[in-house]
């Protein structure tokens, strides 16, 4: 566990060895008997606890006392096989308490950053401070598939699509899709914060809340603009995949025809029997050009035809 703590006259960040008012507890995959030892010394709902560590986790609020319970997911990063991680904050009498399962790579910059100063005693603002960098890391998450969707579409003019384009995106769209999942419910966390109902909110902390409910519907409409485009996409490439396709069938049939006429007369001249011009000795040249004759005319055909 780490343990983080600032005030509005020394804004610096310190870590601190023992909780006291106003400092924030910061535990990562913590084990079973962390959470039981935490529940137990910081009277914490266990159960409460235990749902802030399951990986399916959806964005809500629950109250347990006097401590509010903000379940939120933030974004992992782009090399994490994983899209989304679960997140708890909670909002104690006089500390607040941040546990996570995976990682909060976000979070932890946030703690040591300078500028503009994270106050750990100011327990409503440093929740929605939590709450913005969860939407700079959905933001950026986004931001990266959207360059890999643009770098897609400037590849559709090649003739040859490889099956790692379609693999790409399903991998984008699967991405795209858990961010929604999770940037939706969020919505309405941040809807149910600036009711005032779970957590005191003053001025500022509203205009806050406000401030974070538009990112995220920014978020929510830059992805699902990107989940549009990429289907287009990907349309895009099942059009051309099958319209070679059907080029290729034509071509194969053309040839077909070609080579079954010209077997059907070899064959005729192949029998033992009386036909045209079987005793002229130019007749293998008689046959040669009809064939070939046939054969311009047949192309001449197929092609006005667009049939090759």
């Amino acid at each position: 566990m780490y343990l983080y703590y600032s005030t509005i006259k020394d804004p610096k960040v310190v870590e601190v060895t023992k909780k006291r008012a106003g400092c924030l507890a910061y535990l990562e995959d913590p084990s079973k008997e962390e959470i039981e030892k935490l529940a137990e010394e910081d009277m914490l709902e266990l159960d409460l606890l235990l749902d802030g560590l399951d990986p399916n986790e959806a964005p809500r609020i629950e109250k347990w006392e006097s401590k509010v319970y903000v379940y939120s997911r933030f974004a992992l990063p782009e090399e994490d096989k994983k899209t989304t991680a679960s997140v708890l904050v909670i909002f104690g009498a006089d500390m607040v308490y941040v546990v996570s399962r995976e990682p909060f790579t976000d979070f932890v910059k946030m703690m040591n950053r300078n500028k503009p100063p994270i106050v750990t005693s100011q327990r409503s603002k440093l929740l929605l401070e939590i709450l913005a960098t969860i939407n700079v890391g959905y933001k950026r998450r986004i931001n990266q598939a959207a360059k890999k969707i643009y770098e897609l579409r400037s590849h559709l003019d090649r003739s040859h699509i490889d099956n790692k384009d379609f693999i790409t995106f399903i991998d984008i769209e699967e991405d795209l899709n858990d961010m929604l999942l999770a940037l939706e419910p969020m919505n309405a966390l941040l809807n149910s914060l600036l009711t005032g109902k779970d957590i005191r909110l003053y001025t500022d902390d509203q205009d806050l809340v406000e401030d974070l409910e538009l990112n995220s519907d920014e978020l929510i409409r830059i992805a699902s603009s990107q989940l549009k485009t990429l289907k287009n996409i990907r349309d895009a490439y099942s059009t051309m995949t099958a319209n070679n396709l059907n080029r290729v069938f034509k071509l194969m049939t053309g040839i077909t025809i070609l080579i079954g006429v010209s077997t059907l007369i070899t064959g005729f001249y192949g029998m033992n029997i009386q036909l045209p011009a079987d005793h002229n000795p130019n007749a293998v040249w008689i046959i040669i050009g009809g064939l070939s004759a046939l054969t311009t005319i047949s192309v001449a055909i197929f092609k006005k035809n667009r049939w090759f």
